[in-house]
């Protein structure tokens, strides 16, 4: 009798648990400003990569990693970690997503250009707004950034999923014994005004590492190497085989001449150059 009194007393229990569960939610659906559906595959990254912010108030936007893979589902709520009021547009506030065009200049990728200053609303300290979600199926690999309208500002890095290879051969023992890094520059065919290219290479950084590049002028006062990290583009590196990754970077030349491109690492530890022309269609 006292077994059987036990075991009714723990099904009640996990009933309740069970309901209890059902009951709990981050947030209404209703309310969230985006299309918040996931399809098998597409839930929020569960590995951790932070990038480089722009400002110290970029922590205010709390998000699992700074990079997914196209297709993936970015999730994320802005709370206010400072001791003072942010106002907001909007009520409740939005954000849209901007990308980095290849001249740099940031442009809106979804959501409005400017937010809607007709209503108003506030964050205050240690609060969080609701959960927000958007999807990145059909983005192109490129570096983003979300813009709230409480006027806090995160960069992300959208990337291509790896391409599916055959089953790799023995790697030369060589390759293992090689530590010392190193990023190197695919030979580059002349470009064409005006014209998007491609510039490919290699390193034996590990994959997800963060490169920066700048392609300027041979007429350039700078030096050849010193790449500013503020002025110039990032990449990421790509898993490859044998312990050597590869890398890719995007341009475009308004102008005719001798070019060069310049390729670093975060820590610029490393560094690599390569000159090339830039010719008339």
């Amino acid at each position: 009798m006292t077994i059987l009194r036990t075991t009714g007393i723990l099904l009640i229990l996990m009933i309740s648990l069970v309901l209890t569960a059902g009951c709990t939610s981050l947030t209404d659906e209703k309310n969230l400003s985006v299309n918040t559906s996931q399809t098998p595959g597409q839930s929020a990254a569960s590995y951790r990569v932070t990038l480089h912010q722009p400002v110290a108030q970029s922590d205010y936007i709390k998000m699992d990693t700074d990079i997914y893979n196209i297709g993936e589902v970015v999730e994320f709520t802005v709370t206010n970690d400072g001791s003072g009021t942010l106002d907001c547009a909007g009520n409740p506030p939005s954000f849209s997503v901007k990308f980095q065009g290849i001249n740099g200049v940031w442009v809106t990728r979804m959501g409005t250009e400017k937010p809607n200053e007709t209503t108003k609303s506030s964050l205050e300290p240690g609060k969080s707004t609701q959960v927000y979600r958007f999807v990145t199926t059909g983005w192109d690999p490129s570096r983003y950034r979300i813009v709230h309208d409480c006027g806090i500002e995160r960069e992300i890095l959208i990337r291509a999923l790896p391409v599916a290879t055959l089953a790799p051969t023995a790697c030369p023992t060589d390759n293992a014994s090689n530590t010392t890094p190193w990023i190197k520059i695919d030979p580059i065919v002349d470009q064409y005004v005006a014209r998007p290219f491609a510039i490919m290479g290699t390193t034996n950084l590990p994959a997800g590492h963060e490169l920066n590049y700048t392609i300027f002028s041979i007429l350039s006062p700078e030096p050849a190497l010193s790449i500013n990290p503020e002025g110039s583009f990032t990449t990421i590196v790509q898993e490859g085989s044998c312990g050597t990754n590869t890398w890719s970077a995007m341009g475009e030349i308004q102008a005719t001449g001798e070019f060069f491109i310049g390729i670093t690492d975060t820590e610029r530890n490393v560094s690599a150059i390569k000159r090339f022309a830039v010719l008339s269609p």
